[in-house]
């Protein structure tokens, strides 16, 4: 019991924020009280057993002793939340949970539908063409039937001999695209390829075809070689060649 006691007051002191002083003063008198009970000699009925109107007697006197603490030192109730900053704090947080949702929905939407396009394959194809870089353009851009015909050392062969004889590719403008654009296109360039103070400026097309989720080249017609080849072309006063034409449809060797 006075173990009870002792726990009840103590935790009733900490919950209405009594300070240090209170506390250590409060343990004190604890002290003081279990040293006057020690003191104090058991009644017989303590012994023998209480009446049960002085039971009764004796709860009612508990009660109005532990009333009056609660007085002296009343319990601070936590503060309830404010409904109106719940209800706005919940709504937020729900238009932040649906926006998260729909904009996750809708970029794994546009992820697994949409398709690339296939301009920028083609893009890609005259950026390597700019550096010389053909092996990634045998490897990542062309379709498995067109790099099983060409063989790696004449692909870069052949490439190595335009840039030789025409100059590298510096430049390439899309002037025309064409077929459904879902699973194949044509794209129509015209390109311009320097050797020292000589430009040559030709025309050119890539067909390309959508498959495995990817557009690859099937094939760059004259990317490699200008229409006229084996023909020294004759700078003009602009110091710019246009080679001859070049029956519709003919390609390089291994092209």
């Amino acid at each position: 019991m006075r173990e009870i006691t002792r726990t009840r007051l103590t935790a009733m002191a900490k919950s209405s924020r009594a300070t240090p002083e209170e506390l250590r003063e409060a343990r004190e008198r604890l002290k003081e009280i279990e040293a006057e009970l020690a003191q104090i000699e058991l009644l017989p009925e303590t012994k023998s057993g209480e009446e049960r109107e002085k039971r009764y007697e004796r709860v009612l006197r508990l009660r109005a002793m532990r009333d009056e603490f609660e007085r002296r030192y009343p319990i601070r109730q936590p503060r309830q939340p404010n409904s109106l900053t719940l209800a706005l704090v919940m709504t937020v947080a729900s238009f932040l949970v649906c926006a998260l949702c729909g904009g996750t929905f809708y970029a794994a939407y546009s992820y697994f539908t949409q398709k690339p396009d296939p301009v920028a394959t083609g893009d890609l194809f005259w950026s390597d063409m700019k550096t010389q870089n053909y092996a990634d353009i045998r490897s990542n851009l062309m379709t498995a039937l067109l790099r099983g015909s060409n063989d790696p050392g004449q692909f870069s062969a052949i490439a190595q001999q335009a840039d030789q004889e025409f100059g590298v590719v510096t430049a390439d403008t899309l002037t025309s695209e064409s077929g459904d654009l879902t699973q194949n296109a044509t794209l129509v360039y015209n390109v311009t390829r320097t050797q020292g103070k000589r430009t040559t400026v030709y025309a050119t097309t890539l067909q390309l075809v959508f498959a495995a989720g990817s557009w690859a080249i099937s094939d760059y017609g004259s990317a490699f070689t200008p229409p006229a080849t084996g023909a020294t072309p004759t700078p003009g006063a602009s110091g710019t060649t246009t080679p001859g034409a070049t029956p519709a449809g003919s390609t390089t060797p291994g092209g």
